[in-house]
Parts: C-alpha cells; sequence; structure tokens
C-alpha cells in the first residue's frame, strides 16, 4: 500500500521554507498555513515567495508549485487538483 501524500512549502531558493517547514497532510492545510503566514508575517518580497512540494512514493519530493506569492500558488494548485 502506497504512503499518503504529504505536502511542504519551500521558499524562493527551492528549499524548505525556514518559516513554515514542516509536513502537511492535505494541499489545502499546506496553503492555508501558507496565505495566512504570509499575510501575517511575510514582510520580505523573498519570504513571501512560496511554492509547494509533494512525496513521492520513493521518499523523495516533487516540486508541484515553483516559489511565488501565495495567491498565485493557492490559485495554480487548486486549478492542478481540478484537473
Amino acid at each position: 500500500m502506497a504512503a499518503p501524500r504529504r505536502y511542504r512549502l519551500i521558499d524562493a531558493a527551492l528549499q524548505p521554507h525556514p518559516h513554515l517547514d514542516e509536513e502537511y497532510s492535505s494541499l489545502p492545510d499546506a496553503l492555508e498555513t501558507a496565505i495566512h503566514w504570509s499575510r501575517l508575517l511575510a514582510f520580505d518580497p523573498i519570504q513571501a515567495s512560496i511554492g509547494v512540494e509533494v512525496s513521492t512514493a520513493s521518499g523523495g519530493w516533487r516540486t508541484l508549485q515553483n516559489p511565488t506569492t501565495t495567491a498565485a500558488v493557492a490559485t495554480s494548485c487548486v486549478e492542478r487538483s481540478n484537473r
């Protein structure tokens, strides 16, 4: 049985985000956290640039959305999940 997908937020350098470095059980949970954090605490445009990675069956990570504004990440990820 395949492990459930996990999601994590990445920064502009494609590394785990320094302030949001945790694994999320769903894409909506990850996006909600990113949007909330960026509205309240992201004063630096570089830090506010957030992307999303999804876990792979082999235990690695694959980029789902390159870092951009949280509004653009949310829109793009929702569009992909509706396909």
